[in-house]
């Protein structure tokens, strides 16, 4: 049966006390071991509910309960022993941790559908960009073959006759030159300074003078042959 009183005295060097009881002569021993550490250490004067227990052939104040305290409900016994004297403080942290994993979970998700979007967008960009690279090989053939459709086929290139007898012509020589040296008795030719082809009384002579002779004027087109215009030899 629970008795009540008062704490009488208090050693807290040595933390025990004793309980004064209502309408009792003998104080009752208690032990801070065995008292509710909500609120602090005890104070003499303070109202107690408690049990009397005997320990090793002394009894002793237990299951001690502060009146003075609102917050703490005679119903519930005490939980000195394992460091809990209120009951509401077990389930607190049962709750808070409740509350943790549950918006841990929640942060996940909301991490993972970020994800989701992001490689979403990074998608569509990828396709966006092969598509776009698709569009202007496309552009650039179609381009290609409208020009080809205006150029057309290139008219054929008409050379003159000149050109076509020179690609006609067997390949010469490389005309040699020399340093002017005094005629002899026994070359054909020499130069007296004849330039043109109506000077010229032989294809030979005209051949020899532009080969040898400065300043000579029967090879127009350069191409080592000349009075190609000359019906005498033609």
């Amino acid at each position: 049966m629970f008795l009540e009183g008062k704490i009488k005295k208090y050693n807290s060097e040595r933390g025990f006390g004793f309980i004064e009881v209502d309408g009792d002569q003998a104080d009752v021993f208690f032990h801070i071991k065995d008292f509710p550490k909500t609120a602090g250490e005890p104070k003499i004067g303070e109202k107690l509910k408690f049990l009397i227990v005997e320990d090793n052939g002394k009894f002793k104040a237990a299951n001690i309960v502060r009146l003075d305290l609102k917050t703490v409900s005679t119903n519930y016994p005490n939980y000195s022993d394992n460091g809990a004297s209120d009951p509401k403080l077990i389930l607190k942290p049962t709750q808070s941790s409740k509350k943790g994993l549950t918006f841990t979970i929640v942060g996940l998700i909301i991490i993972a559908i970020l994800i989701g979007l992001v490689f979403q967008k990074y998608q569509a960009f990828q396709q966006a960009k092969v598509l776009k690279t698709a569009q202007l090989i496309d552009e650039q053939k179609r381009i290609v073959e409208q020009q080809r459709e205006a150029v057309g086929e290139l008219p054929e290139v008409k050379l003159s006759e000149k050109t076509e007898h020179a690609l006609k012509a067997p390949p010469t020589q490389p005309v040699q030159t020399y340093n002017a040296s005094p005629v002899t008795t026994t070359q054909k030719f020499s130069c007296d300074g004849r330039q043109h082809c109506s000077q010229m009384r032989s294809l030979e002579e005209a051949r020899w003078f532009v080969r040898n002779c400065p300043n000579t004027k029967m090879d127009g087109d350069n191409d080592g042959e000349p009075c190609e215009n000359d019906s005498r030899w033609r």
